[in-house]
């Protein structure tokens, strides 16, 4: 790969602001919020191969790539900062708009609970945080992953293979999530207590 693996372009998009505002929302430290990056990009590029696993499937996560790639997403400081409580729905807001009917809306829709629930289940964290942390995170990874396709210059009939070697390499004893795992030890929870319902 030329291009850099999507967990770092997800955390380069981000920044400082965006990254402190997902730590808040998962009542976790910086440290905590990278693990978090580290397992969306993981769950999302895995729930995202699943769909692009068939012709058909492929297809439609292509049109999704393509609106995403077309959308600004809701990093680099322009995202408003999800209402507390609010719970992840299909509609995921980028910068200026929201994902409306396109596929982008449907694509995240249908993976938006399945990431939410490896997310929770692999960190510790409850899935209430997790998914209000989504909302600032899911744009910015669809985003990334478009990205990452055009760049390489992968169409629908290699997604699956990318996205399945994206998940590997995230979660590889010396990717991102395997480093964090050390510091951590393991299966541990990474909220340090500070979980809110």
């Amino acid at each position: 790969m030329k291009d850099k693996p999507i967990h770092k372009a997800v955390l380069d998009d981000l920044g400082p602001g965006q990254l402190h505002q997902v730590a808040d929302e998962l009542g976790t430290g910086s440290r905590g919020a990278k693990r978090v990056v580290g397992e969306t990009v993981a769950a999302l590029t895995g729930s995202l191969a699943e769909e692009a696993a068939t012709p058909h499937g492929a297809h439609e996560v292509e049109q999704a790539l393509d609106e995403a790639q077309g959308a600004a997403p809701a990093g680099a400081g322009v995202a408003a900062r999800p209402a507390k409580g609010s719970a992840l729905v299909g509609a995921v807001p980028f910068a200026g708009s929201a994902l409306g009917g396109g596929m982008l809306a449907t694509i995240v829709g249908r993976t938006s609970m399945p990431v939410a629930r490896a997310v929770s289940q692999r960190t510790g964290i409850p899935m209430a945080q997790v998914s209000r942390a989504l909302k600032i995170l899911t744009p910015v990874a669809m985003h990334a992953v478009s990205r990452a396709a055009q760049n390489r210059e992968i169409r629908a009939d290699g997604l699956s293979e990318m996205l399945t070697e994206e998940q590997r390499a995230t979660r590889k004893p010396g990717g991102a999530l395997g480093a964090l795992a050390r510091l951590f030890g393991g299966g541990q929870s990474y909220g340090g207590g500070r979980h809110r319902a």
